[in-house]
């Protein structure tokens, strides 16, 4: 297979309107993750292990922190002459509106599509916490002579079940039943926003779909189409986390606190590439105590920290006690202060003896830039 053969879209807004205070100021895309990187990091990072140079980001609003952070795609070489990083607008082709659904906005992408030339399109959401072994999902493909392959986890769905596809396949992996969830409650085999489309097969069902006034992507390209196209699944197998409302952005970063998660994100063959910052290490004091934590670097950290993640710049003065949270980039935890099972955005401050605590169900969010 030939890399030039495909090019993808992602979607950078997934989610957002169900994400709360995390997204009230940026993309879903954008949004902090594990210490380092931005969530986008690992649709990049899919896609150009994969050997996919040509990559176009669909981009609806608040998304100026992410254009800040994939720049022109040098940190996942995609500043290229040919294909590479294409930030595409949040405008349908007819008029200077905001497109109105995954639709609208694959037809506002359609001449990005077309200036490919490419055979296959990758179409994947933003929000999908992954190592994925694409590459191998579109060589299944081709050798399948497929027109849409779905990429497939058995496990929970995401907790926006309603919308997610379950599917029945046979043998040869060929779904025969795709329908939308109807239970959350058990382990299921689910679609979780990775697709392959053979490229006259999605601007025909780009084409039809608007023409007859369809917005839903999945009800108008799969669910009924499970009979008119050869639907094949390729099952992923690793870890899968799907970020979309506070409680599983906070599951999914404490995940990365267990060692066999971690060991399957972080493949050395399939690396998760992101912007890199020039910053002095962490500094620990006297009287430090920290245990099971990510941190990133230039953080000062004098007091206690356990089963936390800490993002650039974080200071925890000494006598402060964090545990079970998230601390964006420059938060400060003034001396005394204690917090269990809290997400701070950036630039949060927490005041000398102050207590903040949430619940293992449900985290205290904290909005960017708040004094407390």
């Amino acid at each position: 297979m030939k890399a030039g053969n495909v090019s993808a879209i992602v979607f950078a807004n997934t989610s957002d309107e169900r994400m709360g205070d995390l997204t009230a100021v940026r993309s879903s895309a954008s949004l902090p993750f594990g210490a380092r990187y931005r969530l986008i990091d690992f649709a990049l990072s899919n896609l150009v292990n994969a050997g996919i140079s040509n990559v176009g980001v669909i981009t609806k609003e608040n998304y100026r922190s992410l254009m800040d952070h994939i720049g022109s795609g040098i940190y996942w070489d995609l500043d290229r002459k040919n294909g590479g990083l294409h930030i595409l607008p949040p405008f349908n082709i007819r008029n200077a509106i905001k497109y109105s659904g995954y639709v609208d906005a694959l037809n506002g992408a359609k001449n990005y599509i077309l200036r490919s030339k490419s055979d296959y399109i990758v179409i994947c959401d933003a929000n999908v916490v992954a190592n994925i072994e694409l590459e191998a999902a579109l060589e299944a493909h081709i050798e399948n002579s497929a027109d849409i392959t779905l990429l497939w986890h058995k496990g929970n769905v995401p907790s926006n079940y309603s919308d997610t596809m379950v599917l029945k396949l046979d043998k040869e992996q060929r779904i025969n039943e795709l329908s939308f969830c109807e239970d959350g409650s058990a382990e299921q085999n689910h679609e979780f926003g990775f697709y392959i489309i053979n490229t006259d097969v999605l601007i025909n069902m780009i084409d039809l779909a608007y023409q007859n006034g369809l917005s839903d992507l999945k009800l108008a390209f799969f669910v009924d189409k499970v009979k008119k196209f050869r639907i094949f699944g390729f099952e992923h197998k690793g870890y899968l986390s799907v970020i979309d409302n506070e409680k599983s952005y906070y599951n999914a970063n404490m995940d990365l606190l267990k060692a066999d998660t971690r060991a399957f994100l972080f493949n050395k063959e399939r690396p998760i590439l992101t912007k890199t910052r020039d910053d002095m290490p962490t500094r620990y004091g006297t009287h430090a105590v920290v245990s099971n934590c990510a941190i990133g670097d230039g953080c000062i950290i004098d007091g206690t920290v356990k089963n936390s993640i800490l993002f650039r710049g974080v200071k925890v003065e000494k006598g402060a006690v964090v545990e079970n949270s998230i601390i964006m980039q420059s938060g400060v935890i003034s001396k005394g202060a204690n917090l269990n099972f809290a997400i701070l955005d950036k630039n949060v401050t927490v005041g000398e003896d102050k207590v903040l605590c949430g619940t293992v169900d449900s985290a205290l969010m904290i909005g960017k830039g708040k004094k407390l």
